[in-house]
C-alpha cells in the first residue's frame, strides 16, 4: 500500500487548500474529461495532479450534500463549579489522527477535519481503488492498513472510521494487539453498527445496479446523481460493489475487549444507524465507552464536520462542556454515589436528575429543560420480573399479544420509558398510552421525546430511558470511566 496520503492541495499563489470545485473553475475540465484524466497511469509525473482530478471528482460526488421507583430518582439544579483540571493534557498525548473512509469513500473525505483538527495530525488512508489509487483493484485487507499504522504507533495516536471505516479501524486496532503494539489512545466509530451485529444495509450489495444505488440514496444519503450521470455511475460502481461486499462478508469473531476507550458518534438524521443502535459498541471495550449525537445525516462528517472537529478535540482533552440547548448529556454510574462526580465535570447553571437501581445509575443533565431518567439492571432476569402494573391496559396487551420471545424486552422497555417520563413530565404523564411497543423511537408522548437508552455494563446488560420536553434531542452518553484514560 501507498504511504498515508493528505488531502488539500496548495495552489502556486495562495497558501489555501485546492478543492475539487477550485480545481473544475480553474482549468476547465469536464466530468468526463475529469473521469479519463483520473484513470491515467501518468501525468507528466505529477502524482498531485493526479490527486487534484479525483480529489474534483469527489467534491462533485458530495458537494450537495448536505414518581417513586425501586431506587430512588430525583432532580437537582443549582450552579456548579467544575473540579479544576488540565484540559490540555490528554490533547498533548495524542498527536496524531488516522482516519478511515466510508464504502465508496477516499481521503479527501478528510479534507475538512484536516482544516478543523489543526492540532493534530490528520492522516487519512487512502484505501485501493479511490483517488490517487484509482488505477488499482478495490480491494484491501485489515492486515494491509495495519501495516500501515503500525510504525507511528510508538507516539501518542487515535483512529476515526466511518461507516464501513468503523468496522475496519476496529479489526485493525484488534490486529495490533496481535502483534504486541501500543494500542490508541481512543478509537472513534462514526456512523456505525457495532461488528458483532450485521450491517441491514449490506444485503443490498448483490442487487442489480439500479436497485442498489436506490437503496443507497434512499437509505445512507448517497447523491441522487448516481442515478442519472452515466460517468458518475461508471466511476463508482466497481468501488461501491467492492466495498459493500467487504461488509457483507465481514463476521465477527468473539475476542476480549479492546484496552482502548471507545467514543460512538451518530447523526441525529441518520435513519440507518441511530444513537440506540450504537449503543452496542460499549460491549467491545473494557477501558470506557461514550457516545456523542451530532447535526447531520449518515455522512455528517463532511456535512458537520466543524461539530465533529469539536467534539473530538474536548474529548481528547478531557473536557466536558455545558449541554447545548438540544442536548442532554447522560452519565452512567456506579449507582447514586457517582452523581456527585458527574456535576463535578460542569460549571455554570445546569438541571440534573438521577435514577439509582442495583448499584446502577443514570444522570441526566440539561442546560434549562426538565429531563426524566430511569434506569434498571435486566441480565439473566426473568420475563416475570417485570412489574407491569406501571403500564396502561393498551400497553399491557400488546405485551400479550406478542411472541414469547420478546415479551420480556417489550415490558423492559416500555416500563423504563414509562419511569422516565413521570419522573420528568409527572403523574399526568401516565395518562397516554405508547402506541407500539415495538417502534425503536424516539418516542413521542404528550410533547415529550423518550429516548431508549440498552446499555452494556460490567455487570451485565441493563435498560435505560431518558425523557426531554423537546423533539430533536441530541443525546451523549458517558462513563465515568472513560474519563479517567
Amino acid at each position: 500500500m501507498t504511504p498515508p496520503v493528505r488531502t488539500g492541495y496548495k495552489s502556486p499563489d495562495a497558501n489555501a487548500p485546492i478543492h475539487g470545485q477550485d480545481v473544475l473553475s480553474r482549468t476547465g475540465f469536464t466530468f468526463k474529461s475529469l473521469c479519463s484524466f483520473a484513470e491515467e497511469r501518468t501525468h507528466h509525473g505529477d502524482e498531485a495532479s493526479l490527486s487534484c482530478a479525483t480529489n474534483a471528482l469527489s467534491g462533485i460526488y458530495h458537494r450537495r450534500r448536505h414518581p417513586t421507583w425501586p431506587g430512588r430518582c430525583g432532580a437537582i439544579t443549582g450552579q456548579l463549579t467544575a473540579a479544576p483540571r488540565d484540559p490540555l493534557q490528554a490533547a498533548r498525548r495524542t498527536r496524531t489522527l488516522f482516519c478511515l473512509p466510508f464504502a465508496g469513500g477516499g481521503a479527501s473525505a478528510y479534507a475538512p477535519l484536516q482544516r478543523d483538527l489543526a492540532n493534530l495530525e490528520v492522516v487519512p488512508l487512502q484505501l485501493p481503488g479511490r483517488e490517487n489509487r484509482l488505477a488499482e483493484p478495490p480491494a484491501f485487507s485489515v492486515r494491509e492498513v495495519a501495516d500501515e499504522i503500525a510504525p507511528a504507533t510508538s507516539t501518542p495516536y487515535a483512529l476515526y472510521g466511518h461507516s464501513m471505516g468503523a468496522r475496519l479501524a476496529f479489526e485493525v486496532v484488534r490486529e495490533l494487539r496481535r502483534r504486541d503494539l501500543p494500542p490508541p489512545t481512543r478509537l472513534y466509530v462514526g456512523a456505525a453498527h457495532p461488528p458483532h451485529l450485521r450491517v441491514p444495509l449490506a444485503a443490498t450489495a448483490d442487487l442489480p445496479d439500479d436497485a442498489f444505488i436506490d437503496q443507497l440514496v434512499r437509505r445512507a444519503g448517497a447523491l441522487a446523481e448516481l442515478r442519472d450521470e452515466p460517468e458518475l455511475r461508471e466511476l463508482m460502481l466497481p468501488l461501491l460493489r467492492s466495498d459493500f461486499a467487504w461488509i457483507k462478508r465481514y463476521r465477527y469473531t468473539p475476542e476480549p475487549p479492546l484496552d482502548t476507550p471507545v467514543v460512538a458518534v451518530a447523526g441525529v438524521d441518520d435513519g440507518e444507524v441511530g444513537p440506540s443502535d450504537m449503543l452496542g459498541w460499549a460491549r467491545h471495550t473494557a477501558a470506557g465507552f461514550g457516545l456523542r449525537t451530532v447535526r447531520g445525516g449518515h455522512f455528517f462528517v463532511k456535512d458537520t464536520h466543524e461539530e465533529l472537529a469539536r467534539l473530538i478535540t474536548a474529548d481528547l482533552a478531557d473536557e466536558v462542556g455545558p449541554p447545548e440547548e438540544d442536548e442532554v448529556h447522560v452519565w452512567l454510574t456506579g449507582g447514586a454515589a457517582g452523581a456527585n462526580e458527574v456535576l463535578r465535570h460542569y460549571a455554570g447553571d445546569v438541571r440534573a436528575s438521577a435514577c439509582d437501581a442495583d448499584g446502577l445509575g443514570l444522570v441526566a443533565v440539561t442546560r434549562a429543560h426538565r429531563a426524566g431518567v430511569a434506569v434498571r439492571r435486566s441480565a439473566g432476569a426473568p420475563p416475570e420480573a417485570v412489574d407491569l402494573s406501571e403500564l396502561g391496559v393498551t400497553e399491557r396487551e400488546q405485551i400479550e399479544d406478542a411472541a414469547e420471545e420478546d415479551r420480556h424486552w417489550l415490558a423492559e422497555r416500555a416500563v423504563t420509558a414509562r419511569r422516565a417520563l413521570v419522573a420528568g413530565a409527572g403523574q399526568e404523564a401516565r395518562l397516554d398510552a405508547f402506541p407500539d411497543l415495538g417502534d425503536p423511537g424516539p418516542w413521542q408522548v404528550q410533547g415529550w421525546q423518550v429516548l431508549h437508552l440498552p446499555l452494556h455494563t460490567p455487570g451485565g446488560a441493563a435498560r435505560g430511558a431518558v425523557a426531554v420536553p423537546y423533539g430533536g434531542a441530541r443525546l451523549a452518553l458517558f462513563t465515568l470511566k472513560d474519563r479517567t484514560r
